[in-house]
C-alpha cells in the first residue's frame, strides 16, 4: 500500500483553499476569492471553507451565539472539527457582525477570528501598512461598532489577532502584523 493511497480526500480538497488563505494573509486587506465547494447552515461559503481548512482537532472553536445552531453544530461534528468551547479569551473564534462582538473579551492575543460581515466595502476606511503592503492600503469593510473600537486600539507590536473577514465566497485578512488606522 502506498502513502498516496492513505491520504484522505478532504485534505487534498483543502489545499487550494489553504493557498488562497496564505495569499490573503500575505496581502493584508486584499479580498481573495476562495474555492468553496460547500456551505454549512448559517455560514457564507468562505467561512465554511476557512473552518474546513483551519479548524484543527486540538484547537477548540468559540462559536458566536448568533451562529450557534443545531444544524451548524452537526456540520462541524460531521467534519471532525474541534470541540466547541465557551472559554474566553479564545484562540479560534467564529463570529457574526450582527452580534456586534467584543473582540477584547472574546479573542486571545494571537487568536484567529473569522468574522462574517455584510460586505467587504462600503464601511469606514481602514488604512493598513506593514509586512506585505508596499505602501499604505485603504480598505472599507462593513464592520460593527465594537470591532471598529477594537481596531482603533489595534496593537502595533504584532500581539493582536488575525482577523479574517468573510462575505460570500470572499475573504479579507487583517493579520496581526499589520498596522491598522481607522479613518
Amino acid at each position: 500500500m502506498s502513502l498516496l493511497a492513505s491520504l484522505n480526500r478532504p485534505v487534498v480538497a483543502t489545499q487550494p483553499v489553504l493557498r488562497r488563505i496564505l495569499k490573503a494573509m500575505n496581502e493584508a486587506g486584499v479580498a481573495v476569492t476562495l474555492p468553496c465547494a460547500q456551505r454549512w447552515p448559517g455560514l457564507s461559503p468562505a467561512a465554511t471553507a476557512l473552518l474546513m481548512t483551519l479548524n484543527e482537532a486540538d484547537t477548540p472553536l468559540w462559536l458566536d451565539e448568533y451562529l450557534d445552531t443545531p444544524e451548524l453544530r452537526s456540520a462541524l461534528s460531521r467534519a471532525g472539527s474541534a470541540p466547541l468551547s465557551h472559554i474566553q479569551p479564545a484562540v479560534l473564534a467564529l463570529l457574526h457582525s450582527d452580534s456586534n462582538p467584543d473582540l477584547h473579551a472574546i479573542a486571545a492575543a494571537g487568536a484567529t477570528v473569522i468574522l462574517e460581515v455584510p460586505a467587504l466595502n462600503g464601511g469606514l476606511t481602514l488604512r493598513l501598512r506593514g509586512p506585505g503592503i508596499q505602501e499604505r492600503r485603504a480598505v472599507a469593510p462593513q464592520l460593527p461598532p465594537q470591532v471598529i473600537a477594537f481596531l482603533r486600539e489595534w496593537p502595533l507590536n504584532g500581539q493582536g489577532i488575525n482577523l479574517m473577514l468573510t462575505c460570500g465566497d470572499m475573504v479579507m485578512v487583517l493579520p496581526r502584523s499589520a498596522q491598522v488606522a481607522v479613518c
